[in-house]
């Protein structure tokens, strides 16, 4: 796992190993209590600048997207798990080259 100052960025092979099955994922997350949404952006698609009072960790099942977090660009693509700490001010722009990037976002 990469730790930064505002983020961290893991693979789901390393956390959640034992898990490959995306249904499974989302219902064991949601076990946890944890909010899961599952998104599909579009390339280029911008979500501006925003924040959140709980962590946000984005798993990304297909595609790619770019995070801006605090300043510092983060590329995350499929298999990837970028986790933004509470309060750190981010973006994020889709960048998948089939046109949509598959992701699950999850409010810790």
């Amino acid at each position: 796992m990469t730790e930064q100052k505002y983020y961290y960025k893991s693979t789901t092979k390393k956390e959640f190993n034992c898990i490959k099955d995306d249904e499974k994922l989302i219902e064991t997350l949601s076990d946890k209590g944890y909010t899961v949404y599952s998104v599909r952006q579009k390339t280029n698609q911008l979500i501006p600048y925003h924040e959140h009072p709980t962590e946000e960790m984005v798993i990304v099942l297909t595609g790619k997207v770019r995070y801006t977090v605090e300043e510092e660009i983060v590329d995350v693509e499929e298999g990837d798990i970028i986790r933004v700490k509470p309060h750190s001010v981010h973006s994020m722009v889709g960048m998948a080259k089939e046109g949509i990037s598959n992701l699950l976002l999850v409010f810790i």
